[in-house]
């Protein structure tokens, strides 16, 4: 037997338990049978390998053929070789595929962070131990602000920078998580107040300096909200959700932590109920719209009157409008209820002009208001239908609904002005920003807050500001309406001090349109 034949087979059996180990590595990734069945297979064909060998070595045959089945069991071992060798490589390429996906899922593409739902899984098995822990849930306060003013890409690298820093200091402590937007999270495996308090400082510190992105140096501050596990909630949702509420409880009283408690819980249902109740009452028509008389100062005779929207219960009371209008703006109800306001003004600017009104009447916007190009839109379509619309109506903007969004309320305030519509600053003075806004807005009158006319007999102080707003005023060409006069004595002073538009109770208190009707016009139509 010659040698050739001899090493060809050799190296055939070798190929083929160098393919034995592959396939053994395929069967421990892979639950599919066949690759069972082809193992044990190359082990036959390694012992079918060996005979042969045998064989030939102790029986003569022609060269030739000796030869051809070496070269065919070569090949056969090759193939075999390549087939599961390129098997293995595709499979440890589909479970790298697989493993990056589940990465991707489970971490936040911006500050690599664990997302969401990885936040989920760690919350979901940490429930199941008895210990007690705290879950901490953080909010970067004014990142809208520092969005629009900077740029969303200096937006990014701040969360990026602020989630490095922060991940970084709670290393060893806790495992920072993303929620969602500038909202982040983490697990501290204890509730005693030493280790809290160690945490806040760990986070205190970690946002202490400012943070340089994009060429800005950013100050950021955070709120947080914090749960507690069990005695808060022994379900992962629920500790969620009552962190989330105690989160919105720092930010809307700026304190930098607040702890839930069962009063916070039951605000948050008050909310919510509140909220569906203002649903079914526009489904219901339960809103009314109240008016009240604005005072010309020459001759005390009605000039206009404001738009005050009202919510009467069965038992005579009302709900406060400075309670369910906060709801409504934070539930996104706001714009149906403003396009209700001022449907039902443009209703009553028809019914009182038959009675021979031909004052204004003012109506009040909100933030939402002024920021929703839904809303100009349905402004422009009344205007279509009637355009002698625009000398009737006022619209009332506070100062706070204009701060929050300056370009917003510029954009929109220009629009309608070109329109014809005017707009009236209300409850003027008790901004930060009165007179930035005089400056860069398209206002027409103010409104001086019922907080200043009041007291600005017995209050120096309020009497000086009323007195300088009415200066500013007619510097500036603005009209000034004095709201919240009660007394003979307040209006004369405001008449010496030749302040144009006098509202308050001195002459009514809010009524409904018949009332109204009643009392200031004639009860025969205008012909």
């Amino acid at each position: 037997m010659d040698n050739f034949f001899s090493v060809i087979i050799i190296l055939g059996a070798l190929l083929l338990v160098a393919s034995l180990k592959t396939t053994f590595k395929v069967c421990k990734k892979t639950s599919q049978r066949a690759w069972s069945v082809l193992l044990c297979a190359i082990v036959c064909f390694i012992l079918g390998y060996w005979w042969i060998l045998y064989y030939f070595s102790n029986y003569d045959t022609a060269p030739i053929i000796r030869n051809a089945v070496a070269t065919i069991l070569f090949g056969g071992a090759g193939f075999v070789f390549l087939v599961v060798k390129l098997s293995l490589k595709s499979i440890l390429k589909i479970e790298q595929a697989t493993q990056y996906q589940k990465y991707q899922t489970e971490h936040d593409n911006l500050t690599t962070l664990p997302n969401r739902n990885n936040f989920f899984k760690s919350l979901s098995k940490q429930v199941d131990y008895p210990s007690s822990f705290a879950l901490f849930y953080i909010d970067l306060n004014n990142f809208k602000q520092i969005n629009d003013a900077f740029g969303h890409q200096c937006g990014d690298q701040l969360l990026a920078a602020f989630a490095n820093k922060l991940s970084k200091e709670l290393c060893g402590i806790a495992k920072l998580y993303r929620i969602g937007g500038d909202e982040f999270a983490f697990l501290l495996n204890t509730d005693t107040d030493e280790s809290m308090a160690h945490c806040v400082n760990i986070i205190n510190s970690a946002v202490k300096a400012p943070f340089c992105t994009h060429e800005q140096m950013v100050k950021i501050q955070l709120s947080i909200g914090v749960s507690r596990f069990p005695d808060d909630s022994r379900l992962p949702d629920q500790l969620l959700k009552k962190a989330n509420l105690a989160l919105h409880e720092a930010k809307k009283t700026f304190q930098p932590l607040v702890n839930y408690s069962p009063e916070i819980g039951k605000r948050a249902e008050d909310f919510f109920d509140l909220s569906v109740k203002i649903k079914a009452a526009l489904h219901k028509g339960e809103f009314e719209l109240y008016l009240q008389p604005i005072m010309n100062s020459k001759d005390i005779q009605l000039h206009g009157l404001e738009a005050l929207i009202r919510w009467p219960q069965a038992d005579g009371s009302f709900i406060s409008p400075e309670k369910f209008i906060s709801v409504a703006e934070r539930t996104g109800l706001i714009f149906v209820l403003s396009k209700w306001v001022v449907q039902e003004a443009v209703n009553h600017i028809r019914k009182l002009k038959l009675f021979g009104f031909s004052g204004t009447i003012h109506v009040n916007l909100s933030t939402k208001d002024i920021e929703s190009s839904e809303f100009y839109e349905f402004i422009i379509s009344l205007l279509t239908t009637d355009p002698t619309l625009s000398d009737s109506l006022i619209f009332e903007i506070t100062e706070g609904a204009m701060m929050t969004n300056i370009p917003a309320a510029r954009k929109m305030m220009q629009q309608l002005s070109m329109r014809g519509f005017k707009f009236s600053v209300d409850d003027f003075g008790t901004g930060f920003s009165s007179l930035s806004l005089l400056r860069e807005l398209p206002i027409n009158q103010i409104k001086i807050d019922q907080s200043f006319i009041k007291d600005m007999l017995i209050n120096p102080p309020d009497y000086a500001i009323v007195e300088s707003t009415l200066f500013l005023a007619s510097r500036l060409n603005c009209d000034v309406v004095a709201e919240g006069i009660e007394t003979k004595e307040v209006e004369q002073a405001l008449l010496s001090m030749n302040c144009d538009y006098l509202q308050g109770y001195l002459y009514s208190k809010p009524i409904n349109i018949d009332e109204f009707i009643n009392v200031y016009l004639s009860t025969e139509k205008v012909s």
